[in-house]
C-alpha cells in the first residue's frame, strides 16, 4: 500500500467535488485518510475508489445509501472485506469515545456544580468589622472567588464544546443508522 497522500482540497479539486463531499466519504469509511492536526489527507491510492463513488453516485443519485456504495465498491475490487473490518472497528471506538465524552461531561458537570457551591458559600460572607485580620480574609477570599470564577467560566467554555462534540457524534451515528437502514431495503428490492 501506498502511504502517499495529498491534502482533501486538492483531491476534491481533482475530482471536482465539494470538500465536505469527500469528507463525510471520510468519515463513513468510504475512502481512507489520516488526520494531522486540523488537516485531513486522502491516499492517492484512493483515487480508483473516488472515481468509482463518483460513478456509483451519479448512476443510483446522490443520496444512494453509504452501504449501498461500499457493498459496489467491494464487488469492483477496490475495497476489501477487512477494510469493512477496520471500519467497523472504527465505529465500536467511536462508541467508546462517544461514552468517554460523556463520562468527562458528567464530571465536568459535578466540578461545576461543586465550584458553584464554593462561590455560594463565599458569597454568603458578611463583611467583618472593623478588625484589620478580618478584612485581610476577606480580600483573600474575594480573590479566591474572583479565581473561582474564572475556572468555572473556563470549565463552561469546555462543557460547551463537548456539548458541541458530543451532539456532533449522535449526529453521525444517527446518519450512519439511517444509512445502514436504508441499505437493508436497498437489498430487499434489489433481489
Amino acid at each position: 500500500m501506498s502511504e502517499e497522500t495529498m491534502v482533501i482540497s486538492e483531491v476534491a479539486r481533482k475530482f471536482n467535488i465539494e470538500n465536505h463531499q469527500l469528507r463525510d466519504w471520510c468519515e463513513v469509511g468510504l475512502v481512507r485518510h489520516k488526520r494531522i492536526g486540523r488537516i485531513r489527507y486522502i491516499f492517492t491510492e484512493e483515487d480508483k475508489k473516488i472515481e468509482k463513488i463518483i460513478e456509483l453516485k451519479e448512476k443510483f443519485g446522490k443520496h444512494a445509501p453509504n452501504e449501498m456504495i461500499r457493498e459496489e465498491l467491494i464487488k469492483a475490487n477496490l475495497m476489501s472485506d477487512e477494510q469493512t473490518k477496520v471500519i467497523d472497528k472504527d465505529a465500536d471506538e467511536e462508541d467508546a469515545n462517544e461514552n468517554s465524552f460523556k463520562e468527562a461531561f458528567l464530571l465536568l458537570a459535578k466540578k461545576i456544580e461543586e465550584m458553584d457551591k464554593k462561590i455560594e458559600k463565599k458569597e454568603q460572607l458578611t463583611l467583618p468589622s472593623e478588625n484589620l485580620a478580618e478584612k485581610k480574609d476577606v480580600i483573600e477570599i474575594k480573590e479566591q472567588m474572583n479565581k473561582l470564577e474564572q475556572d468555572n467560566q473556563r470549565l463552561k467554555e469546555v462543557n460547551d464544546q463537548l456539548l458541541k462534540k458530543l451532539d456532533s457524534i449522535h449526529s453521525a451515528m444517527t446518519e450512519i443508522q439511517k444509512e445502514q437502514g436504508k441499505s437493508i431495503w436497498q437489498r430487499m428490492f434489489n433481489k
